[in-house]
């Protein structure tokens, strides 16, 4: 990276429901959002924001905004077409107050039917356009929160052609937008997702423990690629199999009420707790609970799982082995028995392996977390995320 080069970054993002808000309901983003800017500051660059979700009514981004979009047919529609005229009306916006020469470019999240980074590019500013999903599938698909399917791909493939430059969470990611939008891959730069490990320290929060026997934890919200039904199946067959394993889930989503009967059909209930939605500065107090942190992403329909889970690098950062799917961040990231254990996404057996092996592992897994934790604090902060990207992102900008 060319540090004598302080730039004035102009970070976008045009959801709503997307806010830097302690309560936003939607955390992950948030996160996300908070470690990059703070990043940045970090290496000397002036921010200026233009975050849609931290303007909208403190409601849309709060509890219970997520099931609010998950209606009817008409509400869907309605929806639609409210982020397409208030995707432009806010572009001209953050035109008005980050434009004429304020910034040298702009950084944006990408959010489906709606981008602001086009009206900066008019105007000769270099536009960085960052995906953490194909939203046009994954709204569609897995949430089933959109109708006007095609024109959100259209315009979603649009904006990736459009781009000076596109960041990736993973290379999985990389490869399904390169084969659906036909864009080069020579403009396309992985980033995989980062953590803030002074902010998630052990040291600097007190465990919150509802279980007095092995406990394994999830942070997140509960969708059905999360495939926390495998867990509990495999909760009920290694409880009756002897061992004095239970769960706690942190989070909500559109999966949890489905969830919470399973576990009631399973007979698994009093030793599952879910605790929904808690404000961010209390998750890492349930996380240094646990004993391990589970990760189940399954094989999704679209073909691949192309998801950077921040939670691994969470429950790492906090000193905690991780139970993971083989997925690409968890096959880079974990090693086998020193950091964590892995089993094979979607093969109910072979996580009850894993899950074994860490409960005959219980005497070594302090040791372990401070190995996961002494990696996350070496290697993947998001300080170290954002000055590799930045020096892929002025090659690019270099050979444009």
């Amino acid at each position: 990276m060319n540090t004598t080069l302080k730039y004035r970054i102009g970070y976008l993002s045009a959801a709503p429901r997307i806010s830097t808000h302690p309560h936003a309901e939607i955390s992950g983003p948030r996160t996300h959002i908070l470690g990059f800017i703070s990043a940045c500051k970090t290496l000397g660059f002036e921010v200026k924001t233009f975050i849609v979700g931290d303007r909208v009514p403190r409601t849309w981004v709060t509890k219970k905004s997520e099931h609010a979009m998950s209606g009817s047919f008409i509400r869907a529609l309605a929806l639609d077409l409210s982020r397409l005229i208030l995707g432009t009306v806010n572009a001209r916006q953050a035109w008005r107050e980050l434009g004429g020469g304020q910034v040298d470019w702009v950084y944006e999240r990408f959010a489906s039917f709606r981008t602001l980074g086009w009206t900066f590019k008019q105007h000769g500013i270099p536009w960085i356009l960052e995906t953490n999903a194909p939203l046009f599938y994954e709204a569609k698909t897995e949430r089933k929160s959109t109708v006007l399917s095609g024109l959100a791909r259209w315009l979603e493939v649009q904006a990736y052609r459009e781009c000076d430059a596109l960041v990736c969470v993973t290379e999985a990611l990389k490869e399904l937008i390169v084969r659906e939008s036909g864009i080069s891959p020579e403009k396309v730069v992985v980033v995989p997702n980062g953590v803030d490990s002074e902010m998630l320290d052990p040291q600097r929060h007190k465990p919150k423990r509802l279980f007095n026997g092995f406990t394994v934890g999830f942070v997140g919200r509960l969708y059905a690629w999360q495939g926390l039904n495998l867990l509990l199946e495999a909760l009920r067959e290694l409880r009756a199999e002897g061992l004095d394993v239970s769960l706690v889930v942190v989070g909500d989503g559109l999966m949890r009420a489905e969830w919470e009967e399973q576990t009631q059909s399973l007979g698994i209930a009093s030793n599952v707790t879910f605790v929904g939605q808690v404000p961010w500065e209390g998750v890492p107090h349930y996380i240094s609970g646990f004993d391990v942190g589970y990760i189940g992403h399954i094989q999704m329909q679209v073909g691949k799982m192309y998801h950077s889970p921040l939670k691994l690098y969470e429950y790492m950062a906090m000193a905690k082995p991780v139970v993971a799917s083989a997925f690409e961040d968890a096959q880079r990231v974990l090693q086998e028995g020193e950091t964590g254990f892995l089993f094979e996404p979607g093969n109910k057996e072979d996580l009850k392996r894993a899950l074994k092996s860490a409960y005959q592992a219980r005497e070594q897994l302090p040791a372990m977390g401070q190995r996961a934790r002494d990696l996350m604090v070496a290697q993947h902060s998001w300080l170290a995320r954002v000055s590799t990207m930045v020096t892929a992102i002025e090659q690019i900008l270099g050979e444009h």
